[in-house]
């Protein structure tokens, strides 16, 4: 459509207001975007002018059209469109920018508006990301942006409000649009959760970090021996499940549902918030019933103030202006789902944070032991780095186990003293089951225990020293050997000297399950008593006097360095509160003062059956008020 500055038909000449224009074109019945498009099309019949009904000429390609500016009323301005909006954005060359005041009636009614994420409110959003509010504040334009006003924003793609441009979009905005849209995609996050929940569940059956021979020992390629009929340690080796917490495609899944998650709070969740924080009036008595999804009501002789002290009264956030009331409560249950978002991506930062920067190992040291706390840690991934805690020396001064009456274990208990690499003492703690030892980003968990040596006198044996002193021997986990049941350890006094090719030593066993008693055997194998460490009393086997001390026990420690489970505990917590809050129900409510009747309508997200019955009861409470008496006329 091309108009001149005049606001003169190019035809003939006639004045024309813009309204008159645009019922020229059959604005109010076609769809936007057909008309404009048609109407730039040369093959196409023109629309013939309103007033004196001859047909318009065509648009030049590169004839620029005309804006309406806004300040105006019904008539309007005409200024070419190639200059800046009010937001500051250029327009198309072909493109119509339609300005309202606040006094016109020729606001268009449509809603042809590029979506962002407003189909969840009742407020539109502008192509420029702002969202326009339902009450009665002006823009900067002066236009009242009201539920299907034409707004001046800009248009960055295709067809808007405000600005209709025809030209094309930008290019790198468009596709990142349409990446945040798929990666908000509530589908694409179920597949993703269950993939990951599928890997994870791998890894908890096949046991992770263990040695490779580990692997070819249990899972063997051999037909017949195979686990579930296909599992091989080639198997585990290729798809790298005896690492798959730190496998590239599992982080890899980790970090596109992170991606999902940011994308959906950042489309849907943020605005929703948005908008439910904006005060929205409605202007008549059916826009206030079309607000009413659960309750709608007409209450006559009714004072709109009355109702808003009931909903005060009730815990409701109450806003009054004029004769319109807009009222809400329970904001923080839209406030929860971006918790829930938040936390879990909390989780998976220090789930990814543990597998790609922890430490893992174990040790086991006998009492008065030492040894420096890197020496048994192995790293996750290659970019894993010591903490400082790493470059310590730990000493065990002690191991012992506390036992029930009955006999049963009761704790373990490791008392350990911490230095720096030049000996200077740093702590000591005691270490015991879920009371882990803490240096500098390195925790020590008490996990498993032994027997490490057994400590006797044997008079006459040829190991003994002259001096007398009692012998240290080690002892050997008999565990799983030679039809062991359980966990024993064993050692050996020989009765003679230990020749080569001399043929089997003879000598003493002595075996042990726990720090509490031994047993003692003969060269022949043959059950000759038990002994109580400690206790003094001597036992006399193949011509040899036996003693036994003490048994030396040595810790079994867990090493592990593991920087993200801050983020983690921080994450399951903020998960938990905020799963509750979502709970919450975000009830809104609407009242409009007409006469003596007040219009009321509210809606809630959640609950609806009790927020039903909360309004029912207020709506009760309401008081009545007199009505006008009439106005007698005497003759």
């Amino acid at each position: 459509m091309q108009l001149h500055p005049a606001g003169r038909c190019p035809s003939c000449g006639t004045q024309q207001t813009l309204s008159a224009c645009l019922e020229g074109l059959q604005w109010t019945r076609r769809p936007l975007g057909r008309l404009i498009l048609r109407r730039f099309d040369g093959s196409k019949a023109t629309p013939a002018c309103a007033a004196t009904k001859h047909p318009r000429p065509g648009c030049p390609s590169e004839a620029p059209s005309l804006t309406t500016q806004p300040g105006n009323s019904a008539s309007g301005s005409l200024a070419p469109a190639a200059q800046q909006t009010s937001t500051g954005d250029t327009a198309h060359p072909h493109s119509i920018v339609l300005g309202s005041s606040s006094s016109s009636s020729n606001s268009l009614n449509r809603s042809d508006t590029t979506r962002t994420n407003s189909r969840s409110s009742n407020s539109p959003t502008t192509s420029n990301g702002s969202t326009s509010s339902d009450s009665s504040r002006s823009s900067s334009s002066g236009s009242n942006n009201r539920r299907g006003d034409v707004s001046s924003g800009s248009s960055t793609g295709g067809l808007g409000i405000g600005t209709l441009a025809l030209g094309p979009a930008s290019t790198p905005r468009t596709l990142w649009r349409r990446t945040l849209r798929q990666l908000s995609d509530l589908r694409l996050a179920i597949y993703e959760l269950a993939l990951i929940a599928a890997l994870s569940a791998v890894g908890t059956v096949i046991p992770q970090n263990k040695a490779m021979e580990y692997y070819v020992e249990n899972y063997p390629d051999v037909d017949g021996s195979r686990v579930f009929g296909f599992v091989t340690w080639r198997l585990i080796g290729l798809f790298q499940f005896d690492h798959i917490y730190v496998a590239p495609y599992f982080l890899g899944l980790l970090a596109l549902l992170g991606a999902s998650l940011a994308a959906c709070t950042t489309t849907r969740q943020w605005p929703m918030l948005r908008v439910a924080r904006r005060w929205r009036f409605q202007n008549s008595a059916e826009r206030v019933q079309a607000q009413g999804t659960c309750v709608s009501e007409a209450l006559p002789d009714a004072d709109v103030r009355d109702v808003g002290r009931l909903l005060k009264g009730k815990g409701f956030q109450v806003f009054l202006r004029g004769q319109r009331l807009y009222a809400f409560k329970g904001l923080a249950g839209r406030m929860g789902p971006i918790g829930v978002h938040a936390s879990l991506l909390a989780i998976m930062a220090g789930v990814s944070l543990s597998g790609l920067g922890g430490w893992k190992g174990s040790v086991m040291v006998p009492e008065d032991g030492d040894f420096v706390l890197a020496q048994a840690l192995t790293p996750g991934s290659p970019v894993a780095q010591l903490p400082k805690g790493a470059y310590r020396v730990a000493h065990v001064d002690s191991f012992r186990i506390n036992y029930r009456p009955d006999g049963s274990v009761q704790q373990f208990n490791s008392q350990i003293s911490v230095s720096d690499l030049d000996g200077r003492p740093m702590q000591r703690q005691e270490v015991s089951v879920n009371a882990p030892l803490r240096v500098e980003g390195v925790t020590a968990y008490q996990t498993d225990w032994s027997i490490a040596a057994c400590v006797v006198r044997a008079p006459g044996s040829p190991m003994m020293p002259d001096n007398g002193a009692a012998l240290s021997l080690p002892m050997a986990s008999l565990e799983d050997q030679g039809g062991v049941k359980g966990r024993a350890w064993a050692t050996f006094v020989p009765s003679e000297p230990i020749t080569e090719g001399g043929g089997q030593p003879k000598g003493v066993s002595i075996i042990a399950r726990d720090f509490q008693t031994v047993a003692l055997y003969d060269s022949q194998g043959k059950f000759v008593g038990v002994r109580r460490p400690g206790s003094n009393k001597p036992i006399e086997i193949d011509g040899l006097q036996i003693i036994v001390d003490n048994l030396v026990g040595a810790t079994g420690l867990e090493l592990k360095v593991d920087p993200g489970v801050p983020y983690v505990y921080a994450g399951f917590g903020g998960l938990m509160l905020t799963t509750i809050v979502s709970y919450l129900s975000h009830s809104q409510i609407w009242a409009l003062q007409e006469g003596s009747t007040v219009h009321l309508a509210g809606k809630t997200n959640r609950a609806t059956v009790g927020f039903t019955q909360e309004l029912s009861r207020l709506i009760d409470d309401v008081p009545e008020r007199p009505a006008a008496a009439p106005v007698s006329i005497e003759a």
